[in-house]
């Protein structure tokens, strides 16, 4: 599979070749040309809506979209539209705008599938939650202060 990729920011040219992939200096260019579609952006003012209906429309006929990212980086209402006309031939859904509350569309299509906001859960991200969460209780032990505490007002030093 060729890659394209669209971020602010380009790759350096090693990890472009690393990876094997094209940068398009615009989304419109990545739109436009790629058949299947993943997201990846945090969800800011900027990102909310940011795949709604002219995005939909600058796409091939027949692409796969896939969102990992937030739910509300898609329009829900203009990707129910595009699956209607056939623009998005097939859509893979790991979040949505309204969890746990999901739009029962999206359920009963055999053109999507889904999952329960499970993307991030992979054997990496296992291993640097557990590697993070014991730096934490080193850390607290060590120096009564957590590496990214949590309710830390709360949280008292236990006596030993």
């Amino acid at each position: 599979m060729k890659t394209l990729y669209y971020q602010r920011t380009r790759m350096l040219p090693e990890k472009e070749a690393l990876y094997n992939a094209t940068y398009c200096s615009t989304l419109d260019e990545l739109l436009s040309t790629a058949d299947v579609i993943s997201v990846h952006c945090p969800l800011n003012e900027a990102t909310r809506g940011m795949i709604s209906h002219d995005q939909f429309a600058k796409m091939k006929d027949g692409v796969f979209i896939i969102n990992t990212c937030r739910g509300p980086v898609i329009d829900e209402d203009a990707l129910i539209s595009a699956l209607e006309s056939g623009k998005v031939a097939r859509a893979g859904l790991d979040v949505f705008h309204n969890e746990p509350k999901i739009n029962p569309y999206f359920i009963r299509n055999d053109r999507v599938i889904i999952q329960p906001h499970m993307g991030g859960l992979t054997d990496v991200a296992w291993q640097r939650a557990y590697r993070e969460a014991l730096e934490n209780i080193r850390s607290f032990f060590e120096t009564g202060k957590a590496i990214s505490p949590v309710n830390e007002g709360n949280v008292q030093r236990p006596s030993l």
